[in-house]
């Protein structure tokens, strides 16, 4: 599905990977603008340049809109989809969701951010009494207002009763005395691969983001000791708080941990390093993970170009993760694709759950 891009330059290269991830073709990347348009976000000339193309099927806008920029856009660009940055990130969690409760978190956070919308549209519909685009008229968007809500509480019903369901196995893996390490970090990290490399299994890996939506379990045997290893759903830099709450329920099983290995890519750009690791424990502090050991395990070694380098960004995650949360009981380089450090990561995980 060939598209348009508008993002900041600073979110180019993410967004890019994220669109591709979602199975568009960018045909064209525009900047986004420091003064949005109040009707549109993005400037009206564009957005009639848009209306008269026929080479481009949908527009996003790596943003979070408001009800009145999709309304405005909707109406102006009828025949095409619209997108922001939250509407992507959900349409990727839905291509690699696998169990029901991914699958209902997803539909629900979609739910509740199109629902502001569909409120809008009644309310203006209801002034003018014009024919509304989501049905006829004002009982048009109505009865589309009522459905929504129906859906809505009827996913929250059914999240409610699988997070009970949840909370009870995490309370008899506790019970049997089985301690539990959970694996954290910014989405293509390499998670995963530490996973598959502590595990033995083969779980998929490739370079498209969230492959991982749902929580994988396997347990270890480290020194003797059993450890059940958690491999959990990535962050992103800058994620919508609609996200957050969404997976909330995934995401809350880090709290359960004995401890977390929170997995960073050494392999980046120092700045953009820098971004990943103070958005990982933003995260980790939004779902209120407070106390708990971590150890922060440098992945891709491999992928640096020099020993000196390497030296450096170790010092520069030490020093930022030390600043941002206590305790973090150490940071190690790896590399889960060349097996490099993962024996002394077993060892780690022995000191975080003993």
């Amino acid at each position: 599905m060939r598209a348009v891009l508008f993002v900041s330059d600073e979110y180019k290269e993410e967004a890019l990977t994220l669109a591709e991830n979602a199975g568009y073709d960018v045909v064209e990347v525009f900047k986004l603008p420091k003064d949005p348009n109040s009707l549109f976000y993005i400037p009206q000339d564009k957005v009639e340049k848009l209306a008269e193309s026929e080479d481009v099927e949908t527009i996003i806008v790596f943003t979070l809109l408001k009800p009145r920029h999709f309304i405005n856009l909707g109406k102006k660009l009828p025949n095409k989809k619209v997108i922001d940055k939250l509407l992507l990130l959900l349409e990727i969690f839905a291509l690699h969701a696998g169990s029901k409760e991914a699958k209902l978190q997803i539909e629900l956070a979609k739910l509740r951010y199109e629902l502001p919308i569909v409120k809008d549209l009644y309310r203006k519909t209801k002034i003018t009494e014009q024919q509304g685009p989501l049905g006829a008229g004002v009982y048009g968007v109505e009865a589309e207002l009522r459905l929504y809500r129906r859906k809505i509480a009827r996913i929250t019903r059914e999240l409610e009763h699988l997070k009970k369901v949840r909370e009870t196995q995490l309370q008899d893996v506790k019970r049997i005395g089985l301690p539990t390490v959970t694996i954290v970090g910014y989405t293509n990290a390499g998670k995963t691969s530490i996973f598959n490399a502590l595990t033995g299994l083969r779980q998929k890996v490739d370079n498209s983001m969230f492959t991982t939506t749902s929580p994988k379990r396997y347990s270890i045997n480290v020194d003797g000791k059993k450890v059940l290893l958690v491999d959990t759903v990535g962050f992103i830099r800058g994620i919508p708080p609609q996200i957050i709450e969404a997976f909330f329920v995934t995401l809350s099983e880090i709290k359960y941990a004995n401890g977390i290995l929170l997995v960073v890519d050494v392999s980046l750009s120092d700045t953009l390093l820098v971004d990943m690791i103070r958005s990982s424990f933003a995260i980790l502090r939004e779902i209120g993970v407070s106390g708990k050991p971590i150890v922060v395990v440098a992945n891709k070694v491999d992928k640096v170009t020099s020993s000196k380098e390497v030296e450096e960004k170790l010092e520069l995650i030490s020093k930022l993760s030390e600043e941002l949360y206590n305790p973090i009981v150490n940071v190690i380089v790896t590399s889960a694709t060349k097996f490099y450090n993962i024996d002394k990561l077993r060892e780690e995980i022995l000191r975080l759950v003993s």
